[in-house]
């Protein structure tokens, strides 16, 4: 009588080889299928043209140059993600946010952008740009500035009443918000007194005095820590006053002090 040892037995279990095989080939098959599809996505998102962006519509702007908006636009559009997508220069994928803040950034003319994204190919931008209230002179240099207190660009160095000049004497680099409220306010008002503003001085020692030299040659002395509206009312009072006198040629007229005026 012959004796086995099981534990020396070698057998091939048929159905567990069958399906161990079977799962790699269905795994092989799901792994193929799905970069098949990853390749036709991709190639119908980045390569077949079917969402490329071929057309840009740009309106408003005025003051920006053109060929300088559309270079830093072209720049995103072929910039390249990985090294070989063109991105960006899919509808799908343009990233308007983004490039919204990169414009404001790069363009301190512009107040505002919107991106609207047109099927199947093409962008509409529109621009809002600044209102140009006038030119603030640093000691170094002048920029353009709006109501807002935002200043851009480099201007020229100017006078005269159509636009507004505000020449700052300080050592200052930004504009001060309070004296633009100020000196908004008081050209408004003196508009509408018919007297026009040839420029605005604060001198490099300001310590709340300010001057208005108007175009009629006298100067008018403001203080910006005192009513501006009530120093407003005062000149208009003295100026009725005033009207039809013809020895009435101030060197300047101090409003300093609330409620009263001094002329010379």
């Amino acid at each position: 009588m012959r004796v086995y040892d099981a534990k020396n037995i070698k057998f091939k279990d048929g159905l567990t080889e069958k399906r161990r095989k079977a799962y790699i080939l269905k795994t092989l098959f799901f792994v193929g299928l799905i970069i098949s599809i990853a390749g036709f996505a991709l190639y119908l998102l980045f390569f077949s043209g079917l969402l490329e962006i071929n057309l840009v519509n740009i309106s408003g702007l005025n003051k920006i140059s053109g060929d300088e908006f559309n270079k830093v636009l072209n720049e995103r559009l072929d910039s390249k993600w990985l090294g070989f997508l063109k991105r960006q220069r899919n509808l799908i994928f343009f990233d308007a946010d983004s490039f919204r803040v990169e414009m404001l950034a790069t363009f301190p003319e512009i107040k505002e952008i919107s991106v609207n994204k047109e099927p199947l190919h093409t962008l509409n931008i529109d621009v809002t740009e600044r209102t140009t209230v006038g030119i603030w002179c640093f000691v170094d240099n002048c920029k353009y500035f709006d109501e807002w207190g935002s200043v851009w660009g480099s201007a020229a160095k100017s006078s005269g009443f159509l636009v507004l000049i505000v020449e700052d004497m300080r050592q200052e680099k930004e504009m001060d918000s309070d004296i633009l409220n100020d000196v908004m306010l008081i050209s408004k008002q003196l508009k509408e007194m018919n007297i026009f503003i040839n420029k605005f001085i604060i001198p490099d020692k300001f310590i709340g005095d300010f001057n208005a030299l108007t175009s009629g040659g006298y100067e008018l002395l403001f203080n910006a820590d005192s009513d501006i509206k009530e120093q407003l009312k005062v000149l208009e009072i003295f100026l009725k006053e005033k009207r039809g006198d013809p020895d009435f040629k101030p060197q300047y007229i101090d409003l300093r002090i609330n409620g009263r005026i001094y002329y010379k």
